[in-house]
């Protein structure tokens, strides 16, 4: 069926434009074939004329007429105008010169002036020519009557002979009508072909994309130098693009829900342990009972904030609407400062803010408070420092830019371009123990790209980690 298909486009597409090619080449040839001929016929009447006018000018000089006759046919024998007729009438009709071998007869027995010569006309000074047809003959006659109206001069041409090979076109202008029509044709073969070959390609492509599979010969698919070969190629391109993109993502989300149901069976099974280990001993000392109540509290409670977590980064993740509003971050950075103090939050650690007073930024307050937090939690918990600081380092292009700097053992190079991937720890067995679930840093990535900002990491020349990132201004 491709193959008939095949088959149809290029008939479809040759055989139309070959034949206008052919079209415009007949109407090319037939224009310069007819216009050649005009051109060859008014070089004979021309020729004709100058006869006459020749003879006209040698009665007008009182020249013997036979002579004249006799000298232009001994000129003329052997050339186009071989056999050429001229006779001479004076105005009774009588006639005063000719050729003996081919007589004009211009009037009858009776000396009347037979009917087709006329409709010639010439009564003037002027001469004239026309087609006439005599005795079944077609002659090119020519006629010119004296100033003193005494002498007319007729001159003719049969359609025979010489004439003819000169009125004919050369026949080479056929062979090179037909080198003509062979050229144009392969040149449409070609040409349909190029253009073909491209439509067959994004047909191949069109399968490909609707059975979402791109074929593994793609590669080798070949498209023309021109604008429909640079749209393929531009269109193969975006769609193994696209399947790439698709791919890649299938195996993230694929790589996220292992991860995720990794993190939730780890509380899940520490919960069913503690639980299955006190409903199983109904005689557990009560202090044995409340501490493994605490402890699947806690996990309980992991577990909440895991599966908070995740339902934040997967709505960050998939572009979900964030409003945004006008942040004092002087005060909100102050009072943070403060719950951090009164809380405990950031163990022995000490933090330190230092944001001018008219710091002012566009985003989401419990968004941002949340990402602030995940800072200082990963500093508290993995950095083994003792001091923390935020501050805020310039302003640049519409764009407030802060540091967030610890003074812990920072990081390896390896471990620094992966920080804010899902699920990813730097120490997996102590992050684990310290309820790390490699959410914390993706989450503050998310929420800082979300509002319009970027953030990066490295590791601070003193020592620690150092996250640079930037916030709309107000």
């Amino acid at each position: 069926m491709a193959n008939n298909n095949i088959l149809r486009l290029h008939r479809k597409l040759f055989f139309p434009l070959v034949g206008l090619l052919w079209l415009i080449i007949g109407i090319t040839i037939t224009y310069f074939v007819i216009h050649e001929k005009q051109r060859l016929k008014y070089n004979l009447e021309n020729r004709l004329v100058n006869v006459n006018n020749t003879v006209i000018e040698a009665y007008e000089k009182g020249a013997d007429m036979q002579k004249t006759v006799d000298f232009i046919q001994l000129f003329t024998g052997n050339t186009t105008l071989d056999p050429l007729r001229i006779t001479v009438y004076d105005n009774k009709g009588v006639m005063i010169a000719d050729n003996p071998e081919a007589t004009i007869l211009v009037y009858d027995a009776a000396g009347n002036m037979l009917p087709e010569f006329k409709r010639l006309g010439g009564g003037g000074a002027n001469a004239s020519v026309s087609d006439l047809s005599i005795d079944g003959n077609k002659l090119m006659v020519s006629t010119k009557r004296s100033a003193d109206g005494q002498v007319r001069s007729f001159a003719a041409l049969p359609y025979k002979g010489e004439v003819i090979d000169f009125l004919s076109i050369d026949p080479m202008v056929w062979i090179v009508v037909i080198i003509l029509g062979i050229l144009s044709s392969a040149l449409a073969y070609w040409g349909v072909r190029v253009v073909c070959k491209n439509v067959y390609a994004l047909r191949n492509l069109a399968q490909a994309i609707s059975t979402d599979q791109l074929p593994d010969d793609a590669d080798t698919w070949e498209f023309s130098d021109d604008e429909l070969g640079d749209v393929s190629r531009k269109l193969l391109t975006l769609y193994r693009d696209k399947i790439h993109a698709e791919r890649e993502k299938m195996h993230h989300e694929r790589q996220i829900g292992m991860n995720v149901s990794h993190e939730l069976n780890t509380p899940v099974g520490i919960i069913k342990g503690y639980l299955d280990t006190v409903l199983a001993d109904e005689n557990m000392p009560d202090e044995l009972k409340r501490k493994f109540l605490m402890r699947a509290q806690q996990n309980t409670d992991r577990l909440a904030n895991l599966v908070s977590d995740v339902s934040m980064v997967m709505r960050l993740q998939e572009g979900g609407a964030i409003e945004c509003g006008n942040l004092d971050f002087h005060n909100m950075t102050a009072q943070l400062a403060e719950d951090i103090a009164q809380g405990h939050i950031a163990d022995n650690m000490t933090f330190i803010c230092d944001i001018p007073e008219d710091c002012r930024v566009k985003g989401h307050e419990s968004l941002l408070n949340n990402a602030l937090l995940n800072l200082i939690y990963n500093a508290a918990q993995y950095s083994g420092g003792t001091r923390m600081s935020l501050r805020w380092t310039g302003e640049n292009e519409g764009m407030h830019r802060f540091e967030f700097v610890d003074d812990g053992c920072g990081v390896d190079d390896v471990h620094l371009a992966r920080l804010f991937d899902l699920f990813y720890r730097v120490d997996t067995g102590r992050a684990r123990k310290n309820g790390g679930a490699g959410l914390g840093l993706p989450l503050v990535h998310r929420i800082i790209t979300a509002m319009g900002g970027d953030i990066t990491v490295e590791n601070a020349p003193g020592g620690g980690l150092r996250f640079t990132f930037t916030l709309p201004a107000a």
